[in-house]
């Protein structure tokens, strides 16, 4: 009981997603009974006068081959193997006709599902305890109030049809033998579309309860919230050490890049950009790295280590940590700025050569 008050959480995506593939979804079966019901109401003219001409001609090939002379014990599995045929054939509409009505019903309900989950074997199923709460459940007692309700109805319906019919079908000796079949089957033609369309009603009612049910019952608590968060995204602990690693990584790229740069821009103090430039190798500069703050830092002290000039040009060091990324090659509107740096950084280096 504590459990079910503690499940206030709506269901996840994910929750929804697994309970799909393993056929767990909001429908009524009554809605596949009604809808079919209908249909087969609605064709029950053209349907009736089919079965009765093909099985008018089927009493009539079944006399003509299997009665008489013809009829012994060594074709007697022939002819009833033509009878089982005919039959086939004449009830086969019938059948691709719930079929079909059947499915479509199911996709219109839940979609496509392919699940074997409901057929496997579940012991749990035999448990006597749980058997005896599904009497007695919330869902038990809807379907029992459903299935009289239905009875209720259906039976007034079909009093009330023949209430209105009873002198037609009294007097139904004067319309003659031929039309006989033909009236009567219109007569329950009309009384099944007034049954199926309060039976499609219920079973719209019966579809909004499931679903509600199945929100209900597929809501979750707090901690099965936290724990499916935990298995999509990782533990915390471990996505915390990845993420540190990530960082690692990158820092190690970054300063491997500054040990390959010609020369570090810097904002000062805020921003760094490792640009790199070899002639015969490189069309434009590139730049290798940029980093803000902490990582500009970072930069500033490795290109220290390995003696890469850093020189100031704040409004540079700005255009190019917003427009350039690294790897890339710098505008053409930062060239004469860049190669004024580049210039001093040689003239420096060769500088620095001469003190040697």
């Amino acid at each position: 009981m504590q459990d079910k008050h503690s499940k206030t959480e709506q269901a996840t995506p994910k929750r929804l997603r697994d309970s799909k593939r393993k056929g767990q979804t909001a429908k009524s079966g009554d809605l596949n009974s009604a809808v079919s019901f209908l249909i087969f109401a609605l064709l029950l003219g053209s349907l009736g006068r089919y079965l009765l001409v093909n099985s008018a001609e089927m009493v009539e090939a079944t006399l003509k081959t299997g009665i008489g002379n013809d009829l012994s014990y060594a074709n007697a599995g022939v002819v009833l193997i033509q009878i089982i045929e005919r039959f086939f054939y004449i009830f086969l509409p019938f059948g691709i006709i719930a079929v079909a009505l059947g499915v479509f019903t199911n996709l219109v309900q839940v979609g496509f599902i392919f699940s074997i989950e409901p057929i496997k074997p579940d012991f749990k199923r035999l448990n006597p305890v749980e058997g005896f709460k599904n009497i007695f459940s919330q869902k038990a007692v809807f379907n029992m109030f459903k299935s009289i309700l239905k009875l209720i109805v259906v039976s007034f319906i079909t009093y009330k049809g023949l209430q209105d019919v009873i002198r037609q079908i009294l007097n139904s000796g004067q319309i003659g033998t031929e039309n006989l079949f033909y009236f009567f089957i219109e007569i329950i033609r009309s009384l099944s579309i007034n049954i199926a369309v309060l039976m499609l009603g219920l079973a719209i009612i019966d579809l909004i309860f499931q679903k509600k049910e199945f929100k209900k019952n597929m809501m979750m608590t707090k901690q099965e919230i936290k724990d499916e968060y935990k298995q999509m995204e990782g533990d915390p602990k471990i996505k915390s050490a990845r993420q540190q690693r990530q960082r690692e990584l990158s820092m190690s790229r970054t300063m491997q890049s500054v040990e390959e740069s010609s020369v570090i821009i810097t904002n000062p103090t805020h921003i760094a950009i490792a640009l790199r430039y070899e002639q015969g190798k490189d069309q434009a500069p590139v730049v290798m790295a940029k980093g803000l703050d902490y990582m500009a830092q970072k930069i500033k002290e490795k290109a220290r280590e390995v003696n890469v000039p850093v020189v100031e040009n704040k409004p540079l060091a700005r255009a190019m940590y917003h427009k350039v990324d690294p790897g890339d090659h710098v505008p053409v509107e930062m060239y004469q700025a860049i190669a004024e740096i580049l210039a001093f950084v040689y003239k420096l280096k060769e500088k620095n050569k001469g003190k040697i």
